[in-house]
């Protein structure tokens, strides 16, 4: 039976990709000692970093308070996928924060520009999905 190095049995030892944005895998595993994770991408053996990694690779298209920022969100809501702030945001999670957008007034609008674009399409979902 094999052990990783965190002790648990039946599990495989794993070498994860490195995350560019923070310490550990790319994947999100929290139990991973750093010594099994690496830049190398030759020898990445979790199922999981291995796509990820790829997409973490990507250069950002927009930051947080980029003036492009919502210019870019349509283009992902027309279908095109955009890196913003290190998050891939798909065509659904655009339409949702441009709808909230859309519907704010100028000064508000700004402030919702501003902010990370986790933080935007949290309260999207939430203004659009109030039950939840």
């Amino acid at each position: 039976m094999t052990t990783d190095n965190t002790g648990r049995h039946g599990w495989p030892a794993f070498t994860h990709a490195k995350a560019r944005r923070r310490m550990g895998p790319v994947c999100g595993t929290d139990s991973v000692p750093l010594s099994r994770v690496t830049e190398d991408p030759h020898l990445v053996t979790c199922p999981d970093c291995e796509g990820l990694a790829d997409i973490d690779a990507l250069p950002d298209d927009a930051t947080a308070g980029d003036p492009r920022l919502i210019e870019l969100l349509r283009e992902a809501k027309g279908g095109a996928c955009r890196k913003i702030d290190g998050v891939l945001v798909d065509a659904t999670t655009a339409a949702a924060i441009l709808t909230v957008y859309d519907a704010l007034k100028p000064p508000t609008r700004a402030k919702l520009a501003a902010l990370r674009i986790d933080h935007m399409a949290h309260v999207a979902w939430k203004v659009l999905r109030p039950r939840e």
